[in-house]
């Protein structure tokens, strides 16, 4: 969705060690199904970036991740047959820690580093280890505890198995470095309003 230009897209894919090679074979697998192309036509689900210079900054993470142990499982680069605008091929990083950059910074481009962890408290110490707190997503086929770990998340939207949280009646905000105060909702129209204290002495 908008070349991973959106604030509340997913860039860290963090899965069981256990079943890390499938995740990253199955993220792999959907992110090479998406085809770069004319923002114009209807049936393009990724265009291309903003700009030349948003482009060479998208290249240039892309390139740290090599220098930090990564690998690509798929894309990596700019699309071969695109010789004209700014793009960059969907991209799945693997065998990288929290502790990278691409893992910890805001890249705004098409993206996912997959993460491994060792449990459902790894998870989440990873999934807050973040200076962002904007949103999340949880995937499980349990739902009690889908819901448990998506209360631990420190962010301010969290969607369960495809939840959508995106709408004029729920409040849309983060945490931390994602910015104070909300829009929409309750919350949202709370913002344009003035609150008044009078204090009389009885």
């Amino acid at each position: 969705m908008h070349a991973g230009q959106g604030c509340a897209i997913t860039t860290r894919l963090v899965v069981p060690r256990a079943r890390y090679d499938e995740a990253v074979a199955a993220a792999a697998a959907t992110m090479s199904s998406i085809k770069p192309g004319d923002p114009t036509d209807p049936g393009t689900v990724c265009g291309p970036l903003i700009s030349a210079r948003q482009r060479d900054r998208v290249q240039g993470y892309l390139d740290l991740a090599v220098t930090e142990g990564g690998s690509f499982a798929c894309g990596g680069g700019r699309p071969a047959e695109m010789h004209k605008g700014f793009f960059i091929e969907p991209t799945v990083i693997k065998g990288l820690g929290n502790g990278a950059r691409v893992a910890r910074e805001e890249i705004f481009g098409p993206v996912l580093t997959v993460i491994a962890h060792d449990g459902d408290d790894d998870a989440m110490r990873i999934a807050n280890d973040s200076p962002y707190g904007l949103s999340g997503t949880v995937f499980g086929t349990d739902p009690d505890r889908a819901a448990a770990v998506a209360s631990r998340l420190r962010v301010g939207t969290v969607n369960v198995n495809g939840g959508v949280w995106y709408c004029a009646d729920a409040p849309f905000g983060g945490y931390k470095q994602s910015g104070n105060g909300r829009e929409m909702g309750l919350a949202g129209f709370e913002e344009y309003l003035e609150t008044k204290v009078i204090a009389t002495a009885v």
